[in-house]
Formats: C-alpha cells, structure tokens, sequence
C-alpha cells in the first residue's frame, strides 16, 4: 500500500517523565507506523497533560517518519508565583480539556487546507476532542486512540458523568476506528454502553512488550543486580513500578512494608518510577517510620526496568481501576511472583495460587498477609513466577506485533473508505 499521511494531535509528551520514563505506548505508536513507512505530522503542545511538574521541558523525540509540530498553552503557572494547589488544578483542567482542544484543532484546519492527508488520529481523549473539532470540516476518516479509560466506576452513577464531561465526550465521538488498549480498565464496556454506534468498530488491545530485553534472569544474573542495587542477597525484597499518581496506590505498599516491620519480617521496597504523588508518599513513609525500608528509585529508563525485577522477590501492582499495565506484563514476562488487586480485569490474567497472588481488597492487612506467607517459601514465589512467564510466553505480543496489527487495520479502513457522513 502506498504510503499514508497520518495528521495527529494529542496532549501528551512521548515520554511521560524525564529521559525515557513513563509507558512507552505513545513513543512505540509512532516508531511503528514510521516502520510501516506512513509519515505522521503531530500537533503536541510543549508541555504535555502529563507532564511532571518540576522536570525540565523535554524535546521530541526524533522518530522515523513523524514530524512534530509543537506550541504553547498559556497557563496561569507562567506568572511564576506561588499559586495554591486547587488553582494549579483547575488550570490544568481548563487548559486541556477546553483551550487545548481549541487550538490545536485551529492548527490541525490550517495544515488540512495547505496539505493533502489522508487521515485523522486523536490519541487519548484530548487529541480526540480536538479531532472531534477538525471533522467538522475535514471531511476525513478518524481513529480514536485509548490508552485505557477511568470511566467504568461511573456507567452507573450517571450523576457523576458530567464531572467527567472530556472523557464521556471523547468516547461518544463519532469515528471510522476506535483502538482501546486492553488494560484491564474495561474499555470495551465502556465504549459499548457510552457509545453504541462504536460496535464493529472497536480494536481491544493489550500493549505489547519489548520482548527480547525482558526475560527470566540466571541466578547469578539476580545476585549481580542486588549488587549493582546495593540490596544483599538474604533481603526480601518487593518492587512497584509505576507512574506515582494517586489512583496507583502506593500507599499501600508503604503501609504494608509497615505492618512486615511490625511482624518482624525485614522487607526493603524499591519504588520505580516519579510522578505528581512522590512528595506525599515520601511524607507517608516517613510518618510510619519506614523511610529506611523504601528507596523511591524516580524515573527509570525503559530498558533498565528490567534490573529491578530480576532483583524482586515480588512484584507488587496495588491500583485501583486495575493492574493490568505494561509493568506487571513486563513482570510476568520476566517470570516474577506477583501480588496484585482484584480489579478491573486483573482476573484475566491473575489467577489466585496459579499465576500469583490475587487479592480481593487492597487493604494493606492482606497484602502484608499475603507479603508474610511468601517471604518464607521461595518455592512458591518461584513456581508462581514459571506459570506467570508462562501465560506471558503464550499470549503477550511484542511492539512490532500490536502496531503491525493497528497499521493493517487502519490500512484496510483507507483502503475501503467511504464518503465521511456530514452529520458529525
């Protein structure tokens, strides 16, 4: 097929934190269909929606095939004073879920006028509702992109659905395609009931993973990154690897580390990751007096993640929503014992006693329960951990492999285009 040109918008930065941190989706997005030979011209703002606030502006990556055209989002931060935190809030609020979809569908209208495309992509909800804006006179196909979806606690509370006006408008908006990552946030119900007109339409799609730089470590390989660690071979010790927002619950991480001290089991957790929460977690810690049982590693890049789980004894995934990122892929796929959450769709991948330890609450008594019975019998956590690599070696998709199949999808929908309806 010839080559595509692709006309995206999103309110994200490539790379969530600082260096290659943060879920490598968007970044891995991009590289594919640059691969795939399709040009990708993408309108982002300088400082993204998820950004971290006390980390320098980041440049664009430079990527194969795609050309980033960016601009500024006028916020009430750039008077540099000392603004209250519900003020930031509510700034952030209205710059992208009103001003950013504003501008940056203008953008997107100018260089439909001055450009040939062949194509529409909003990536997350805010570059969906800027495209929302474009379609209205860019009579072009349109992809919906989800990196997973907040909004299943709310499909019956619709008292609450307004406060949540951005994402329940997104997700109605009318599109040729709708890819909804399968991150176990139940997006494919969410679409469903939100948005009736989406069936047929909808790709339901775990990321997929660097395979071949996450693996099983030797023994040896373990002891080495203890070492380079600074961990000693006899801790008990318990990684999470996350963005530090609140809905990931590290809390109860901490507050379980807590109640092991209290039981007399020495466990040191390793937190991976940086994020708008690690100041309270840092306050938390301290406050129960574990700050020395904790290191908060900050931001790591993507091929070093794997050091950190070759040196855990388990894997920790506490969220709410659900447990099913790239992180507890990436630990199964690297065969460790995992403890995690009943939530969202954990259950499709974790089975209790099986494939790791699932929890039903995330009460920080049970996962320090759970946390204890494992710390004296390695025999379980490794046989939990061969059963996890093997549900991963059966089923997980590499990068190459999900972005091939949203290229020969969104290549078949051009192919067999129709005239864009004019009622959108």
């Amino acid at each position: 097929m010839r080559p595509l040109r692709i006309l995206m918008i999103s309110a994200l930065e490539v790379w969530a934190l600082s260096g290659q941190g943060g879920a490598p989706s968007f970044f891995e997005t991009l590289r594919g269909y640059g691969r795939r030979g399709h040009r990708i011209d993408i309108i982002v703002p300088t400082i993204g929606a998820n950004h971290h606030q006390g980390t320098p502006k980041q440049a664009p990556p430079r990527i194969e095939g795609v050309t980033f055209q960016t601009f500024r989002l006028p916020s009430v931060t750039d008077a540099h004073l000392t603004l209250p935190t519900l003020v930031q809030k509510v700034d952030q609020k209205l710059r992208f879920a009103a001003l950013f979809p504003l501008l940056a569908s203008g953008r997107a209208r100018r260089e439909v006028e001055h450009d040939s495309y062949d194509l529409l992509y909003g990536y997350e909800l805010h570059g969906v509702l800027a495209q929302r804006l474009v379609r209205r006179t860019a009579r072009l196909p349109l992809i919906a992109r989800f990196q997973g979806t907040v909004m299943h606690p709310y499909l019956d509370r619709p008292l609450s659905l307004p406060r949540r006006y951005e994402e329940v408008l997104a997700l109605k908006t009318p599109a040729d395609l709708y890819i909804m990552t399968d991150d176990g946030t139940q997006g494919d119900e969410v679409l469903r009931r939100l948005n009736p007109a989406s069936a047929g339409k909808v790709r339901f799609w775990r990321n997929g993973l660097d395979l071949d730089a996450v693996r099983p470590p030797h023994e040896d390989e373990v002891g080495a990154a203890r070492r380079e660690l600074s961990l000693s071979e006899d801790e008990f010790v318990l990684v999470t690897a996350c963005r530090l927002a609140r809905w990931k619950r590290i809390d109860r991480a901490i507050n379980a580390v807590a109640l092991l001290k209290g039981r007399g089991v020495a466990a040191k957790l390793l937190i991976v990751g940086d994020g708008e929460e690690r100041d309270a977690l840092e306050r938390h810690a301290r406050s129960l007096g574990v700050s020395d049982s904790i290191v908060f590693v900050g931001s790591v890049p993507q091929p070093d993640v794997q050091r950190y789980l070759w040196a855990a004894d388990v894997f920790l995934s506490v969220s709410e929503l659900s447990n099913v990122g790239n992180p507890l892929l990436e630990a199964m796929q690297a065969g460790r014992c995992i403890v995690t959450i009943d939530e969202g769709d954990t259950r499709t991948l974790i089975v209790d006693d099986e494939t790791g330890v699932l929890l039903p609450t995330g009460e920080p008594d049970a996962i320090a329960d759970a946390l204890v019975a494992l710390s004296s019998d390695p025999a379980r956590r490794e046989r939990l951990g061969r059963a996890a690599r093997a549900v991963a070696v059966q089923s997980f998709w590499s990068w190459e492999q999900r972005i091939d199949a949203e290229v020969d999808a969104v290549e078949e929908l051009i192919g067999a285009r129709s005239p864009i309806p004019a009622d959108v």
